[in-house]
């Protein structure tokens, strides 16, 4: 007996020293200096003191770790989210919108009653650079930051305690949120929708824990940005809400707190209270109207939106399989907001097939980033084998879909962009040079003036239909109509917020007219109901074609009157030609009633019905294809003679442009439906068309620089 115990003590320093040398023994080594009580008193210190030592090392070494990992992915999410860099090439159409957002907040427009668009008071957050607006962007982009690196974080954490998985995970995490390089925020969105539910259900347990806190804040502000993130704001926030009532027996403060949060961000961007309700009407308005509007059929409808669908249902068949097993029955609340996520990246994605597509597949990649963080520490092989699988081929299916919009730059590749050591920096870079996005901003506008110049205008202004960026880019004081690009009026409602506003005393003093009708709709379709009142509240001034192919149009003293004389109602099927009066005596104006059947609304609901075609055959024996949108036909546009170009707009309000224009007159007209099987079950039929005479007072042309003596080019 006394041999052995020697032996066994030499066999436990042993182990204990082995203990204390390995890195990742610092749990098990305490436990041992915790029962080393078991050995002499002299034994107890010295391995005590070995043991403690190594405690510390290895306690600074992840506590090093931790902090370089959480400063690298926190420098990481501000050169992402923070407007530090140039914006990259983006459409024309777009860098106008987002400037005039930018100029509504400094002016404190009224948004539901002055500016009625997707976006709310904060949507200048969602992109583009503007000198007096720059500083605000960068304080609150750099607020949301913290809030999302915290809650991504710690997301991160559950997935794995090392900290270079959780680095990698929200490096992946916030890299495909800000995907694709320069895009708009629509996937910033999604990221914090599935942030907020999947740390509610999966990752923290309590009604309403600190970092949901500041998530839920935070939505307050990013609700007013975009209109789709206020629904899906709303829709989250009620699926939490209804699990603090249901399962853990609590008042739902996260409903009060994101109204409160909401109506302080509204005041702070200069709104006034009674404004709210327009706001939210005029965007549901929009929002209803935009599946027949700009629905767009992609070259792989089928193919692409089958791939979509199926890992959808295999993601949402993992998470609810993973709700299942923490929640029972209560499983269902995330599964639902996940579902109900998804459904809006689909909508937004495939209603319109284009380079849209590409947000639709972001989101879907971040729910399986998101998927895989909650399902892996589940102690089920199968969950694990899983998740893993699933993910790869969502991020397979993402970096393609980037291949075929960016040059073939799939999503490694765009990955790595956002890796370079001169975007990682750009936080910093706008410390100690603050001024090279001045630069690049002036150069933008310089490179827009050459390519659009303008006839010489003086005072305030406004566009048509929708280049606001030529008005900045002159240095023109930009005076926005409700509907500030005319293809977003897209129900008889919204139109006639533009033509009301073109009767009242806010009407902008010039506008600069010109015809640029999108997805090839009938060019007088987008805001059709405000051109009756442009040919009698102002004056051609210039019509130069050189100038930009633009007409300068200055309000009128005194305002002319236009009447619509009843010529002709009829029903016609679709398919079926249609023979309009007679453009002689003047031109026709059309109002076109088709409704939905209750298959077509199931459509619109889920996915988009069949896009409609206007076919017309004019006087010089040409014909067209037009696309047609329901809703703004119905609200009433010119349909003969057919004005394709700005000098034939300012022909149509002149003494002797009836004989100009009489080549373009319409002898004839079909409704169809652009499928393959010509099928238009979507819609009911017969077609209720009411033709009009628009009858107005004419301008003389003598004076107008471009226009007298048939100098309209």
């Amino acid at each position: 007996m006394v041999l052995w115990i020697p032996c066994w003590n030499l066999k436990l320093q042993a182990w204990v020293t082995y203990l204390s040398r390995a890195r990742a023994a610092t749990i098990p080594s305490f436990l041992v200096a915790v029962l080393i009580p078991l050995h002499s008193r002299s034994k107890i210190n010295s391995t005590r003191t070995v043991i403690m030592n190594s405690f510390r090392k290895d306690t600074c070494w992840a506590t090093a770790v931790r902090w370089l990992a959480g400063a690298s992915t926190l420098l990481y999410v501000f050169s992402r989210f923070i407007p530090c860099t140039p914006p990259d090439y983006r459409p024309l159409i777009d860098v106008s919108w987002s400037l005039a957002l930018h100029a509504a907040f400094d002016r404190h427009l009224q948004f539901g009653r002055d500016i009625v668009f997707s976006y709310g008071p904060w949507g200048f957050l969602a992109s583009g650079y503007y000198p007096p607006t720059h500083l605000i962007s960068v304080i609150a982009w750099m607020l949301l930051s913290l809030i999302f690196w915290r809650a991504g974080w710690q997301v991160a954490r559950h997935l794995s305690g090392n900290p270079l998985v959780s680095w990698l995970w929200l490096i992946g995490f916030t890299g495909i949120a800000s995907m694709p390089v320069g895009a708009d925020i629509d996937v910033r969105l999604i990221a914090w929708m599935l942030l907020l539910l999947f740390l509610h259900f999966f990752v923290e347990e309590g009604p309403c824990t600190p970092t949901q806190t500041l998530l839920v804040v935070s939505l307050g502000l990013l609700s007013l940005v975009k209109f789709n993130g206020f629904m899906e704001t709303v829709i989250v926030v009620a699926i939490i809400a209804a699990d603090n009532i249901c399962r853990h027996r609590h008042f739902p403060w996260i409903v009060p707190l994101l109204a409160a949060s909401l109506l302080c961000f509204w005041i702070a961007a200069g709104q006034h209270l009674g404004s709210l309700g327009l706001f939210f009407l005029n965007s549901w308005r929009i929002t209803s109207g935009y599946t027949e509007a700009m629905m767009l059929a992609g070259e792989n409808d089928i193919q692409d939106i089958g791939c979509f669908l199926l890992m959808a249902t295999l993601l949402c068949t993992l998470i609810g399989y993973v709700a299942w097993l923490r929640h029972r029955f209560f499983g269902m609340l995330p599964l639902l907001g996940l579902i109900a996520i998804l459904f809006i990246s689909f909508k937004h994605g495939y209603v319109r097939h284009d380079w849209h597509e590409i947000t639709a597949v972001m989101g879907l990649s971040l729910a399986s980033l998101a998927g895989l963080a909650i399902a892996w520490p589940v102690l089920k092989q199968p969950v694990r084998l899983a998740s893993l699988p699933l993910l790869v081929v969502v991020l397979v299916f993402a970096s393609s879909t980037l291949g075929r919009w960016f040059s073939q730059e799939e999503l490694p590749e765009q990955l790595v962009r956002t890796l370079d050591i001169s975007r990682v920096l750009a936080p910093i870079k706008l410390l100690y040079e603050p001024g090279y996005l001045r630069k690049a901003y002036e150069t933008s506008l310089a490179d827009v003036r050459d390519k659009f110049p303008i006839p010489p205008m003086d005072g305030e202004g406004d566009i048509y239909p929708w280049n606001q960026a030529v008005l900045f880019a002159h240095g023109l004081r930009y005076h926005a109509r409700p509907m500030m690009q005319s293809y977003f009026a897209t129900t008889p409602e919204l139109a006639e917020l533009n033509a009301a506003y073109l009767r009242s005393d806010r009407a902008a003093s010039n506008l600069l007219f010109r015809i640029e009708p999108i997805d090839h709709r009938f060019p007088s379709l987008e805001d059709g109901r405000s051109w009756p009142e442009l040919l009698t509240r102002y004056d051609i001034k210039n019509a130069n074609e050189t100038l930009g192919a633009c007409v300068l149009l200055s309000r009128s003293a005194v305002p002319r009157e236009y009447h619509l004389t009843p010529l002709q109602r009829t029903s016609v099927h679709f398919g079926e030609p249609v023979n309009p009066p007679s453009a002689t005596n003047g031109p026709i104006w059309a109002e076109i009633e088709m409704g939905k059947s209750l298959i077509g609304t199931a459509v619109s609901t889920l996915y988009k019905p069949p896009v409609l075609v206007l076919t017309v055959s004019i006087r010089t024996g040409e014909q067209f294809d037009f696309r047609l949108v329901p809703a703004m036909a119905r609200s009433g546009f010119l349909l003969s003679p057919v004005i394709g170009d700005a000098t034939s707009f300012a022909w149509l309000a002149s003494t002797d442009g009836q004989a100009r224009l009489a080549g373009q007159e319409v002898m004839s007209m079909t409704i169809s439906a652009r499928t393959q099987s010509g099928s238009t079950i979507c819609y009911q039929s017969p077609i209720q068309l009411r033709f009009y005479r628009l009858d107005y007072p004419r301008q003389d042309f003598n004076g107008v620089d471009g226009g007298a003596g048939g100098k309209v080019n």
